[in-house]
């Protein structure tokens, strides 16, 4: 029954006082969960360095303090510990003085807590008014266990050498030699004893969970002693009376030592300060009976626990009154009763989860026993999960083994931990939904109870009477004042207004035995809904909120949260058979929600500043487990879609068929195809079903979106999915074009499919996937892009590429090498000796259909980087080509040619000085300059596929415009209009004779080419390509393009002027041109073609040539 109002203000109130009777051992209470938090916070980050042995060298134990000028010694003048020193205090500083907080903060946590229990002990009665005082009761126990379960805890997460290495490091970066708790922390941090011997070497449970094993405990604890005979009061405390008052919510004394398991964990704990207590058989004999008699591992704090059958061997009384409990017969009879309940509680709640069962009249009308339900499920889950994990062999064998008799393994209690979760789940949010319309049904129920009453008072009184005519004045009044004293329930006053409907109840029924009521039907019709609604307000009147704290107490889990990540593998397992566990999945979580808000308790109450931070550490350890169980969502839809994508395959196209057989339409039907196309997306419809209920569920409980977690999820998967599917069509570092182009469509074909299945998916799942795909495409490619930038700075090869846009690029640099392919400009494309065509408009075409815009812009991008560097190399070859000697040959050679606007005074002589400037060793400077022209003229194609394409883009796909435009932006181009021939890669001061040596240059190339008028280009006068035409002159282009304009006029200028000189000597003079016939001299086609070809590709006005050499211009363009 709940209390009225005033009372609940009343108890609310005294509460309130009681807080603020003990602000001190509130605030002890607080900063001790603090402290905890800190130290599993730190424990679960442990920088690398401290783990494993290179940096053993620089880091000291204790005996550093005894000596430290001899350990310092080590490390003076040792270049390599010094670097080891440095890099040391620079990755691991923060954590170490984060650590040397912690351990002062313990230290000046026992200090203060220590004179205030001697104040305590010192004031008059102040002892036994904290320990009459409930709550005083509970703050002092705590404030004592919760140090000692800190020391264990430390002692387990971070052992003894770890402390005393982070200790000394930090004092000697810091030199805080003085500090002034150096000492006391010294204590903390010195090696406890390491359990080294058998018994913890056989112990090692199957289970993840977080058992604590700690030799010689007390000896551990007694270095930060507590008054003696405050211990002791708290322990006879602990072990009399019912600490925080959970027995209620277990009636049956059979689960008593669950009731009383958190007062046991404190207990467990406080017995090490006062050993001689587990050294007392009597004494350990009556704790054991009362906390420990079923059970003997148990948990001590939160999650962390200890198996009672090992901590307590070196303790006689203790281990001797445990060992009653842990013979075999024992053992195995309480195995057979919690695994003969799993068997029977797992069915009965299958079937209340059955479709239509769990109502909310069901919940009205079966709370109480839906609640002992609950309650044998989480006792029975308790038992099994803790005591499998037990770090005796033994007793571990005798439990699993039972398991297997049963045939209950370890998935099978999982699967009764995700119902019992799902039961909890379902009841508790119908019993809410009941308690927030109670007072309305209080109230409806009430009304009608009261006008049928006065209904069936108006058909006694005569007028209205039934059937058959009577008049019973005194049935008519007490049937009167019963609707009155119906209509006087007071619904806050419940133990009164539930004492007056049972009685009401119970005089109805007895005016059905009446033998005028027992024969008439309509009266009984009457006096049964009576009782009903009465029942119906009683019902609602036993609607408390009391019941919702004995469920929350029940169902408390957080005992299990160290089996959480063996949980996840067998969940996955479990999803993996049955989709439809995913809709179980937030329920299971919420099963956990103790282990967000018992840690805060204190520190709220507290109004402690540290709330955030601990409330921050708990719940990221709560997301981290639910989002490793979410991982196998992600991991099942992209393993969905891969069987969809084979599906799809296999299925037949009829629908392009214009006539089907009747004999064969069975065949075209497909069933087995289509039944596994729809299996698929009901899996997947569930998964969508399970991610909505799961944003729902946790909404408000952590800072997770389930909707944006699983997005980034799907982004990381397709990167993953992109970077290993694309590379694995260009394996082969040989291939044709032939090869190269089946590749491109295959890989066409295959992004094709993946983008269409990411539509069907987005109709499934409420996730805008084909966003997602095209943005993780395009991030996927500019990484591409950006990654073998980063790679070509150190190989400055493609060979070794390492992501599908360097091995794409790769085939494509070898397929177009200027010393294997020729480019013929007519034709888009280059071509091998054979006149085969290797590359061309199609294959960009095909690219362009597959990796679109922002692939080919990508491409583009890398290009234009290779391009830059291939223009820095081929200025630093240049330069050192151009040495002393050479430029003084230049300098003489210049001066002898004279200006370029007039002819040399020695004519055609003054150039055979040329063969003996250009010699073998400016082979790969023209080799550089042809590798520049090659990549101009890819750039200059993939160019032409952007505009075309930035063209076809239709305004619906405006994102993929933006996402293009501003990747072009960066390399400072325009969707498909940039113009590669004219852009500035570098910006570096020319050498000198620049215009002159690459005029030169040219002259000693034109020998190698003979001009083909039917290819209207110049090609090998060998038949064998030595280096093509085109990237040549393109190349040199680009590469005084990077100067001042001047240079470019120059080259010009210098080659009309060989032009002229070369006419003059193939026709004995220009005067005599008009008397002879016009037959031109190879030389001079093929020098005036390759400067018609520069002006035409570098943007030349033709003005310039027209100028300089009118009749030959007019000839070649005839």
């Amino acid at each position: 029954m709940n209390p009225s109002g005033d009372e609940g203000e009343d108890e609310t109130l005294q509460k309130s006082d009681q807080e603020l009777l003990f602000p001190e051992l509130l605030n002890f209470a607080s900063r001790a969960q603090a402290l905890i938090s800190e130290l599993l916070l730190l424990s679960g980050r442990i920088p690398p360095e401290f783990r494993g042995g290179r940096y053993d060298p620089v880091l000291f134990d204790l005996r550093y303090f005894d000596s430290p000028d001899d350990f310092e010694a080590t490390i003076e003048g040792n270049g390599e510990l010094e670097v080891l020193e440095d890099q040391l205090r620079e990755s691991c500083s923060v954590f170490m003085q984060r650590f040397f907080l912690l351990a002062n903060g313990i230290v000046t946590y026992h200090q203060e807590l220590l004179k205030c229990l001697n104040d305590l002990l010192g004031g008059a009665s102040l002892m036994e008014i904290v320990l009459s005082n409930e709550k005083g009761r509970q703050l002092l126990a705590e404030s004592l266990a919760l140090f000692g379960c800190l020391l264990l805890l430390l002692e387990h997460r971070m052992g003894g050498s770890l402390r005393e290495k982070l200790l000394v490091a930090h004092v000697r970066y810091v030199r805080c030699f003085n500090a002034p708790n150096i000492e006391p922390m010294c204590l903390l941090c010195r090696v406890h004893p390491s359990p080294l011997g058998p018994l913890h070497q056989t112990h090692s449970p199957p289970w993840s969970s977080s058992i604590v094993f700690i030799q010689k405990p007390e000896d551990l604890l007694l270095r930060f002693p507590f008054p003696k005979q405050v211990v002791e009061s708290v322990i006879i405390c602990l072990r009399d009376c019912d600490l925080y008052n959970l027995v209620c919510h277990y009636p049956d004394p059979e689960h008593r030592t669950v009731a009383l398991a958190s007062q046991a964990g404190w207990l467990y704990v406080l017995l090490f300060y006062s050993p001689e207590f587990l050294h007392n058989g009597f004494v350990m004999r009556e704790i054991i009976d009362r906390f420990f008699k079923d059970s003997w591992v148990v948990p001590f704090f939160m999650y962390f626990t200890v198996d009672l059958s090992t901590s307590w061997d070196a303790y006689k009384g203790a281990k001797a009154s445990i060992s009653s409990c842990l013979s075999s017969l024992f053992v195995r009879d309480l195995c057979q009763l919690h695994y003969s309940k799993v068997k029977d509680l797992t069915f009965e709640i299958c079937s209340l989860l059955s479709d239509g069962i769990l109502t909310r009249d069901y919940v009205l009308n079966n709370s109480q026993s839906l609640l002992s339900l609950v309650r044998n499920c989480n006792i029975s889950l308790r038992w099994l999960l803790l005591h499998r994990s037990s770090s005796d062999k033994k007793l571990r064998d005798i439990v699993t083994s039972a398991g297997t008799a049963h045939q209950i393994d370890e998935e099978s209690i999982v699967f009764f931990f995700l119902r019992t979760s799902q039961l909890e789940f379902e009841v508790k949010q119908l019993y809410v939904e009941l308690l927030d319309g109670n007072g309305t049904m209080w109230q409806e129920s009430k009304h009608s109870a009261s006008e049928c009453v006065q209904e069936l008072s108006k058909y006694y009184s005569g007028p209205q009477a039934l059937s058959w005519k009577i008049k019973e004045e005194s049935l008519e009044d007490w049937l009167r004042n019963l609707s009155m004293e119906i209509c006087s329930v007071d619904y806050t006053k419940i133990g009164n207004a539930s004492r007056k409907l049972y009685h009401m109840m119970f005089t109805l029924k007895e005016i059905e035995q009446f033998h005028e009521i027992k024969e008439n039907l309509q009266t009984k019709q009457f006096l049964s809904r009576i009782q009903k609604h009465l029942q119906h307000m009683l019902e609602a009147l036993n609607l408390h909120h009391d019941a919702l704290l004995t469920f929350s107490v029940v169902t408390d889990a957080v005992y299990a949260w160290g089996f959480v990540r063996s949980f996840g593998k067998k969940l996955w397992k479990k999803i993996e058979q049955d989709s439809s566990v995913v809709l179980n999945l937030p329920s299971f979580f919420l099963k956990f929600q103790s282990m967000l808000d018992a840690p805060l308790l204190r520190i709220s109450q507290n109004c402690s500043p540290d709330l955030s931070s601990v409330s921050a550490y708990y719940s990221s350890e709560y997301l981290t487990h639910i989002c490793a169980v979410l991982e196998i969502i992600p991991v099942m839809l992209f393993r969905i879609l891969d069987d969809v994508a084979s599906t799809f395959q296999a299925l037949q196209p009829f629908h392009l068929l214009n006539r089907i057989e009747k004999d064969r339409l069975q065949d075209f039907m497909q069933l087995d195809q289509q039944f596994h196309l729809t299996k698929a997306f009901g899996q997947i419809s569930t998964f969508s079903q399970g991610i909505l209920v799961a944003s729902q569920t946790l909404h408000g409980l952590i800072n997770l979106d389930v909707k944006n977690w699983l997005e980034s999820k799907v982004r990381e998967e397709l990167l993953k999915r992109f970077d290993n599917r694309l590379k694995s069509f260009f394996l082969s570092s040989s291939v044709g074009f032939e090869d190269l182009e089946m590749n491109v469509q295959k890989m066409a074909t295959y992004i094709l499919s993946e983008f269409h299945l990411m539509e069907y998916f987005q109709g499934l799942i409420h996730i805008q996937w084909t966003h997602i795909w095209e943005e993780e495409f395009t991030a996927f490619l500019q990484d591409s892009a950006q990654k073998e930038r980063d790679d070509y700075v150190q190989v400055n090869d493609f060979s070794s590429a390492q992501t599908f846009l360097g091995h794409l690029l790769h085939r494509i640099l070898k397929l177009t090498n200027p010393s294997q392919s020729m480019y013929i400009e007519p034709m888009s494309g280059w071509f091998d000796a054979a006149g085969h065509e290797l590359l061309g408009l199609r294959f960009f075409d095909l690219l362009e259909s597959c990796v679109g815009p922002v692939g080919m812009a990508s491409l583009d991008s890398l290009l234009a980087f290779i391009i830059m560097n291939k223009l820095e190399h081929a200025l630093k070859v240049l330069k050192s080509l151009l040495d002393a000697r050479c430029l003084e040959d230049l300098q003489m050679l210049d001066v002898a040619l004279g200006p370029a606007s007039s002819l040399p005074l020695l004519g055609w002589s003054s150039y055979k000085q040329m063969a003996k400037f250009v010699d073998m060793s400016w082979e790969p400077w023209v080799e550089s300059l042809a590798c520049i022209g090659q990549l101009q003229l890819l750039r200059c194609l993939i160019a032409l596929k952007l505009k075309s394409a930035g063209k076809g883009i239709r305004k619906e796909n405006s994102k993929i415009m933006e996402l293009l435009h501003r990747e072009l932006s960066k390399q400072g181009m325009l969707c498909g209009y940039c113009t590669p021939l004219q852009t500035l890669y570098i910006s570096e001061e020319p050498p000198p004779f620049l215009s002159r040596c690459a005029s030169i240059v040219t002259i000693s190339q034109l020998p190698r080419y003979v001009l083909d008028t039917h290819l209207s280009t110049l090609t090998s006068r060998m038949k064998k390509v030595p280096l093509d035409f085109s990237p040549v002159v393109i190349g040199l282009g680009t590469f005084l393009r990077q100067f001042n304009p001047t240079y470019m006029v120059q080259y010009v200028q210098y080659m009309c002027q060989y032009i002229k000189i070369a006419a003059e000597a193939a026709f004995g003079g220009i005067d005599e041109t008009a008397k002879r016939p016009i037959e031109p001299m190879p030389e001079v086609l093929k020098s005036a073609f390759w400067l018609l070809h520069f002006c035409k590709h570098m943007g030349i006005p033709e003005e310039l040539a027209h100028s300089c050499l009118p009749p030959l211009v007019s000839v070649l363009q005839a």
